[in-house]
């Protein structure tokens, strides 16, 4: 249990509230289903893997993901306009709902706790924002295209702060899967940290995080809720 409760908690979004992984493969198995399993050109699993490799994460530049996703399957019959529309729909509708974070976010909502979200991501986030419900349970939210940089630039995490009305970082916690912008960078900007897992291993240069979690969820034990 953290022993000094903190001042207000900021989150990254994907993959810690929001399940990014498995949105993208549900979108990959859409796009293999509607488009290529009837050529018989590729197997599920080898065009899926492709296309995990090619997202890295969501980490790939977008425009060199999506020519090769094109590049590689002609067949598709899609040009670049048509497979944007179809991706931001696709991924949108696999971006749902996480009861179990949602409803752990609503406790620190009636615990009287100052959170908010902050993303590295293009506008489209806020689109994801309302889809996963977290929308309705907080107003503070930070994209770092619409602040023109992105975590781990200080600023970022400055805005966050006074969205918050904070102008401290100290008892702030800021909790991510990212070791680098979101473990590395919020740490060096002065707040206390909370790396989600994702049953990886936080890599052994860089400074570890105050509290290792598997999930968001497991902060109520932290937090002692």
């Amino acid at each position: 249990m953290i022993t000094t409760p903190p001042t207000a908690i900021l989150f990254d979004l994907d993959n810690t509230l929001f399940n990014r992984v498995a949105a993208f493969l549900g979108v990959a198995g859409d796009f293999y289903a509607e488009f290529l399993a009837s050529s018989a050109s590729v197997g599920r699993e080898e065009a899926v893997a492709l296309m995990v490799e090619w997202d890295d994460d969501g980490y790939s530049n977008r425009a060199e993901m999506r020519d090769a996703w094109l590049g590689q399957w002609p067949e598709a019959g899609l040009d670049l306009d048509a497979f944007n529309s179809w991706y931001r729909r696709t991924m949108d509708r696999r971006s749902g709902p996480d009861a179990s974070v949602n409803d752990f976010l609503a406790e620190l909502n009636r615990a009287g706790m100052p959170w908010g979200i902050v993303t590295n991501g293009s506008r489209n986030q806020r689109t994801k924002f309302r889809t996963t419900g977290l929308s309705e349970l907080t107003s503070t939210v930070i994209i770092s295209e619409e602040q023109g940089y992105a975590k781990p630039d200080p600023r970022i995490y400055r805005d966050a702060l006074t969205a918050l009305g904070l102008t401290s970082p100290e008892g702030v916690l800021f909790v991510g899967d990212n070791p680098v912008t979101d473990i590395n960078g919020a740490r060096a900007f002065g707040m206390r940290t909370a790396w989600v897992t994702r049953g990886k291993q936080f890599p052994a240069e860089l400074h570890p995080p105050d509290h290792v979690i598997e999930r968001v969820t497991d902060l109520r034990g932290l937090l002692g809720l």
